[in-house]
């Protein structure tokens, strides 16, 4: 196949920006973070896919669980099914962990295309709100 998706190497920080700047108008720095692994993918050897995942421990249940951010993919190389593989490429490195408890995200309303590819990859939509103080 044509889709290659591995961690995130210092070298794609270009090519990551641009798909960040396009999905959601920010851009990072490189960086290491022990609980923070970042997926690339690639198509035909472009990096054109991006995913953050952080892994949050819960003190009470003293387990883990990871927070799925940052799932973009260059426009022009969308409805491949990169998308999908980017999700179960971080699936596969939850599932690995045995303290962990669960996979989640959360999504804007109105990316109604990123709700489908998260209904079909077997996230559930929870009912809750989401409130936020910005300080």
């Amino acid at each position: 196949m044509d889709i290659v998706v591995r961690k995130y190497q210092e070298k794609d920080l270009e090519e990551v920006n641009k798909i960040l700047e396009e999905a959601f108008s920010v851009t990072k720095d490189n960086f290491h973070e022990d609980n923070i692994t970042e997926i690339v993918a690639e198509y035909k050897g472009v990096v054109c896919g991006y995913l953050m995942l952080t892994k949050i421990l819960n003190p009470i249940k003293k387990k883990y669980y990871y927070e799925v951010d940052y799932v973009c993919v260059l426009s022009s190389y969308r409805g491949l099914g990169i998308s999908d593989q980017l999700m179960n490429y971080a699936e596969e490195i939850v599932r690995s962990d045995k303290d962990a408890l669960y996979l989640q995200l959360t999504c804007s309303y109105h990316r109604v295309a990123a709700h489908r590819l998260y209904e079909r990859c077997g996230y559930i939509k929870r009912d809750s709100d989401i409130y936020r103080k910005v300080l």
